[in-house]
């Protein structure tokens, strides 16, 4: 069957990603939970391709990594596509409970011979958590993949975000909502299923193979003061700089790299080029927020700024929020804004 053929290729592709990328996982988060993803990908498929066999083995290897898969993929895309290099506490917790609510249940069902479906009202509530949990989780995921691909200014890694985006939204929509939720039996969903999961892992591995693995996995580097140094020798690069030190464009709330390229009257793709090759920023919002914390820095240093709040300041610069604002201040500064004033009041 051609869904057999394609299940083993894409086991094969992922066992291969995780050979790639295991002497990589010391020490990087993203690297970690994209491999732990790879392996609930092949245990999954592993569990579904041997279930005639009859084995617990097999049977628990997909139970396990079928249900975890929603979770890890969550985590990943934090930690991969939104470039977090630490994950709290409650998010792993949130990312468990997708294992440890079906187990729970089978937990259930071995010990004291409970079967949910004995109970239509348990059942259906235990089914519907389940599937709003799982649906929540990939739904956020796919969000938080959607909106740093927007931002994300290293074009190789747009191209291969891109695709899982698009490529997971539809495994998992055939998946999830088209099987359990519509319980659509279908032969040509197997094969389209498979053939996807195929083409997305061996895509991954080409680019592994073809490109830097920092491309794909590293976290925005912290930039340093050098970026109002940068010798402007184009005229694009100056009307960038224009834009920011003199019109204060960042200030603007909701501005994007669209809306940037437009006002700039620069194509989109260049000045993505401009903004990561010739400044050294992989993110849009970090190219933003260097100048608004910039801003911001100066202000509380001023004696008239002295009795502004810290919140004040930060809105008024271009952050959303008081949390957001103090996460990247203190990533730039060592310290907390209020520290920060602190340190450089005048007497």
């Amino acid at each position: 069957m051609l869904s057999t053929f394609f299940s083993h290729v894409a086991l094969a592709q992922m066992l291969m990603c995780i050979l790639l990328l295991f002497r990589h996982c010391r020490g990087n988060l993203s690297v970690t939970l994209f491999s732990l993803l790879m392996l609930c990908g092949a245990g999954y498929i592993v569990g579904d391709l041997y279930t005639y066999a009859h084995n617990p083995v097999f049977f628990y290897t997909g139970f396990i990594a079928g249900n975890a898969l929603p979770g890890i993929f969550w985590l990943t895309a934090q930690s991969v596509f939104a470039d977090k290099t630490h994950i709290k506490p409650w998010q792993y917790a949130l990312a468990l409970s997708t294992l440890v609510l079906p187990l729970f249940a089978k937990l259930l069902q071995v010990t004291f011979n409970f079967e949910l479906s004995d109970y239509i009202g348990a059942a259906l509530i235990y089914f519907y958590v389940q599937i709003i949990l799982e649906l929540s989780l990939i739904s956020h995921a796919l969000f938080i993949s959607i909106k740093s691909w927007r931002d994300d200014l290293v074009q190789e890694r747009r191209y291969i975000r891109g695709g899982v985006i698009s490529v997971s939204a539809a495994y998992i929509f055939l998946v999830i909502v088209l099987e359990q939720v519509f319980l659509i039996e279908w032969s040509g969903l197997d094969v389209i299923k498979s053939l996807l999961l195929a083409s997305l892992i061996t895509g991954i591995n080409y680019f592994l193979f073809d490109t830097k693995l920092s491309v794909l996995f590293a976290a925005p580097e912290k930039v340093e003061e050098p970026q109002e140094e940068v010798s402007v020798h184009s005229k694009a690069l100056a009307k960038i700089t224009e834009a920011m030190e003199q019109e204060k464009l960042y200030q603007q709330e909701g501005l994007t790299i669209a809306s940037f390229a437009k006002h700039l009257a620069i194509h989109e793709y260049k000045l993505r080029h401009l903004i990561n090759g010739e400044l050294n920023y992989r993110n849009f919002n970090d190219f933003l927020n260097f100048y608004r914390i910039k801003e911001v820095a100066i202000k509380l240093t001023e004696a008239e700024f002295s009795q502004t709040p810290v919140l004040t300041l930060a809105l008024e610069s271009g952050f959303r929020s008081l949390s957001s604002f103090n996460k990247a201040f203190k990533t730039t500064h060592g310290v907390t804004p209020t520290e920060y004033r602190k340190k450089h009041s005048h007497s």
